[in-house]
């Protein structure tokens, strides 16, 4: 029997003979659909998504002053027959298909759409629910009506969910096209900017993003507050984010060190080691929040 253990999950050197992981990302264009052909890797993530091979986790996200849960992100990940447990990192990026990244993003949803449905019949305070999507399947208004039929079939308020769509130059180009993030604002859904601040996009367009919450890349506080050039810059990206009126969560808090000199900004957000690591069942995680 395959124990799962979050904290040590397979490192794995992609074995199914994948595409380059760091392509360039390109425009959405329906007509190339067929025209692509799968690598062995979206393959066998197809089939494993139709094998229930996949399931989620969350992480919990907390107030930097009080440690209060405010929110949650959902992960995925994947129990590979012959693997073991596999952390998106080994699967997720090298998805160039279309189609299968939009495959993926709908079970995601379903299955937070699912959990959410069930805390809501246990009558449980609920926060919302952050999930990874891909910009050019986030901004599809075709998405956006997914997300809004599958919430409307749980019973669950989109205003629950957030998309947090990965930092790069293509996601902050098309987040700056209000036409093009008027779909989820339709369906009620929040969006956010994640790990950004790595160098991945372009600090000119910024402010004209469409965003609810942006998310501070983990590598930025690594050598914080021990490193006083590394201070200046985490501190100088919270002070312009609040001032821009964005939520910020500041990912990567692994130290007590690192929390006392965040606290500084009492309306950051924290998510890290130091408060909690993934783990299943939405339920779970909402309960231990609630714990003092």
């Amino acid at each position: 029997m395959l124990t799962l253990d979050y904290e040590k999950p397979v490192s794995l050197a992609t074995p199914f003979g994948t595409r380059n992981a760091c392509v360039e990302q390109t425009d959405w264009d329906d007509s190339r659909d067929e025209a692509m052909a799968l690598s062995e890797l979206e393959n066998r993530v197809r089939e494993g998504l139709r094998a229930d091979e996949f399931h989620l986790v969350f992480q919990g996200v907390y107030r930097a002053a009080s440690g209060a849960l405010t929110r949650l992100e959902a992960q995925v990940r994947w129990t590979h027959p012959d693997y073991g447990l596999l952390l998106p990192g080994i699967f997720m990026m090298p998805l160039e298909h279309p189609q299968v990244a939009w495959e993926m993003a709908l079970f995601v949803i379903e299955s937070v759409c699912r959990e959410l449905r069930d805390c809501l019949a246990s009558k449980m305070a609920l926060l919302p629910v952050a999930i990874t999507v891909p910009a050019q399947v986030a901004v599809l208004e075709s998405f956006a009506g997914d997300l809004a039929r599958i919430a409307r079939s749980f019973g669950v308020p989109a205003n629950l969910l957030e998309i947090e769509v990965p930092d790069s130059a293509d996601a902050v180009r098309l987040l700056s096209l209000r036409t093009l993030t008027a779909g989820l604002r339709s369906a009620g859904a929040g969006i956010s900017l994640g790990k950004w601040g790595n160098g991945a996009s372009s600090l000119a367009l910024l402010g004209a993003l469409d965003v609810d919450t942006v998310t501070i890349a983990p590598e930025l506080m690594a050598v914080v507050p021990r490193d006083p050039r590394a201070c200046v810059v985490v501190s100088a990206l919270l002070d312009m984010l609040q001032a821009l009126d964005v939520q910020v969560v500041v990912s990567g808090v692994e130290t007590t060190a690192q929390l006392q000199w965040l606290s500084a900004w009492p309306e950051a957000l924290a998510q890290g080691f130091l408060f909690s690591r993934p783990k299943a069942g939405l339920a779970n995680v909402l309960a231990l929040g609630r714990e003092p």
